[in-house]
């Protein structure tokens, strides 16, 4: 089976103490073969225009199996 990228999404999530839950902010249209670094200034990039501050980060991708 091959396997062929189709697409990803990065989730970004940061922790809102004040009403005690979790913000989740999601972009489409990840490039594909992004570094962890290129997702970690992207992060920090994001974090410098809000005031919560950063919790996580989830890379989505999806793929798909073909067979040979």
């Amino acid at each position: 089976m091959l396997k062929q990228w189709e697409q990803a999404n990065v989730e970004l999530y940061f922790n809102d103490f004040e009403n005690e839950k979790e913000v989740k902010q999601s972009f489409s249209s990840l490039k594909e073969n992004v570094t962890p670094e290129q997702i970690g200034s992207f992060q920090d990039a994001v974090s410098s225009l809000i005031k919560l501050p950063a919790a996580d980060v989830i890379v989505v991708e999806k793929h798909r199996y073909l067979k040979a």
